[in-house]
C-alpha cells in the first residue's frame, strides 16, 4: 500500500514566478557578454510568446522515471553522433555544457559554443617574443643612457672649448674697425701707387734723358706685394720702352773710349743709353719671371711680343725672341695667337732697316 500510494502521488506544477517590472530587472555584464557573443541567435528570444510561456499548464506531467532517462539517454546519443559527424577544426576547444548553455536552432540541433584552442608553440612564442622585447627595450635603455652621458660630455667639452673664444663686444669691433681700416688703407694705398705709376710714366715720356732714373723706380714698384699693382708697373714700363727705345742698336763701350775725356753732352747721352740698356734688361728678365706665375702668364707675354713687334733690333733681341718661340707651342689659345703674330710681323719686316740681321 505504502508503495501503490508513491508510485499515484501526483506532482503539481510549480507557481509562476511574480510579475516584475522591466526598470527593475538588472542585467549583469555576463549577460551582456554573453548576448554580444551570440548577436546571430538574438532573434530566437524575441521571437518568443511570452503569453504562451505564461500560461499555467494544467496537465499533469507523466511521473516515469524510466522513461525520463531513456528520453535524456536517447538526446545524448544523438548529439554525440552529431558532433562524431561534424568535421571539427584542431584550433577549436569545445566548452564543457555544464559552463555554458548550448544554442538550440531551427531544425532541433543544439550547438554548443567553441574557443579556440591556445597552441603551445603559439605561447612559447609568445613568451619569447616578449622576453626579446623586454632585452630589447633594456638594450635600448641602456644604450639610451650611455648616449646621455656622452652627449653631456661632449657639451661639456664644447662648453669649455667655446667659453676661451668668446670675446667681448668692444674687443670685437675694434677688430672690425681695425679690417675696415685696413682695407680702406690697401685701397688708398693702391690709388696712390697708381697715381706714382702715372707721375713717373709721364714724365719718363716728356723728357727721357732728364728723367732715365725714374726707370729704377718703376722697376722697384714691380716687385710690390699687391698683383695689381705689379701688373700695372710692367704696362707702364712696357709703354715707356716702346717710346724711348732708340732706332739703333747700343754698342757696348771700350776700354779706350771710356779712358778718353768727352763732354759733359757726351756724358750725359752715355749714362742715358748705360741705364737704358740696364733697366731694359732688367725689365725682359722681370718679364721671364713672371710668365712662370699663371696670374701674370698673359700680361707677361703680351708684353713679350709687343716689345719684339716694336723693337726687334734693340739689344737683348735673342733672349726676347726665344721668350717668345718658346711660347708658340703654349696650351693657351690667347698666348700662343699673341706669339704666332708676333713672329709674322718679324719676318714680315725682314728687309725693312735690316732687323733681323746681326752685327
Amino acid at each position: 500500500m505504502g508503495k501503490s500510494s508513491k508510485k499515484n502521488k501526483v506532482i503539481l506544477a510549480p507557481p509562476l514566478p511574480p510579475d516584475v517590472d522591466d526598470e527593475d530587472i538588472l542585467v549583469s555584464d555576463e549577460d551582456v557578454d554573453f548576448v554580444e557573443e551570440n548577436r546571430e541567435h538574438v532573434h530566437l528570444i524575441t521571437g518568443l510568446n511570452r503569453k504562451a510561456l505564461d500560461k499555467v499548464v494544467t496537465r499533469v506531467p507523466d511521473h516515469d522515471e524510466d522513461k525520463v532517462e531513456l528520453l535524456y539517454e536517447e538526446r545524448e546519443r544523438k548529439r554525440r553522433a552529431a558532433l562524431a559527424l561534424k568535421p571539427k577544426d584542431d584550433d577549436d576547444l569545445e566548452v564543457d555544457p555544464v559552463d555554458a548553455l548550448p544554442v538550440k536552432t531551427l531544425q532541433g540541433e543544439l550547438l554548443y559554443r567553441t574557443a579556440k584552442r591556445a597552441r603551445s608553440e603559439d605561447k612559447a612564442k609568445g613568451a619569447e617574443s616578449r622576453s626579446d622585447d623586454k632585452d630589447a627595450d633594456a638594450k635600448q635603455s641602456s644604450q639610451k643612457e650611455c648616449k646621455g652621458r656622452s652627449n653631456k660630455k661632449e657639451d661639456s667639452k664644447l662648453q669649455n672649448v667655446q667659453r676661451p673664444l668668446e670675446v667681448p663686444k668692444e674687443k670685437l669691433h675694434s677688430v672690425v674697425l681695425e679690417e675696415v681700416k685696413e682695407e680702406l688703407s690697401a685701397d688708398e694705398l693702391f690709388e696712390k701707387k697708381k697715381a706714382q705709376l702715372a707721375e713717373l710714366g709721364m714724365a719718363m715720356l716728356e723728357d727721357p734723358e732728364s728723367n732715365i732714373r725714374s726707370l729704377n723706380d718703376l722697376l722697384i714698384i714691380c716687385n710690390d706685394t699687391d698683383q695689381r699693382v705689379v701688373k700695372l708697373a710692367i704696362m707702364s714700363l712696357l709703354a715707356v720702352f716702346r717710346d724711348i727705345i732708340p732706332s739703333y742698336r747700343i754698342r757696348q763701350l771700350t776700354e779706350k773710349e771710356l779712358a778718353v775725356e768727352v763732354s759733359k753732352e757726351v756724358k750725359k747721352t752715355r749714362y742715358y743709353e748705360y741705364t737704358l740698356i740696364r733697366s731694359y734688361k732688367a725689365y725682359l728678365q722681370k718679364l721671364i719671371s713672371l710668365e712662370k706665375q699663371p696670374y701674370f702668364y698673359l700680361v707677361a707675354v703680351r708684353c713679350l711680343c709687343s716689345l719684339l713687334d716694336a723693337a726687334p733690333h734693340f739689344n737683348h733681341r735673342e733672349s726676347l725672341l726665344a721668350s717668345v718661340v718658346k711660347n708658340l707651342s703654349s696650351s693657351n689659345d690667347v698666348a700662343r695667337k699673341l706669339c704666332s703674330e708676333a713672329i709674322r710681323s718679324l719676318f714680315r719686316n725682314e728687309g725693312r732697316k735690316n732687323e733681323t740681321k746681326e752685327k
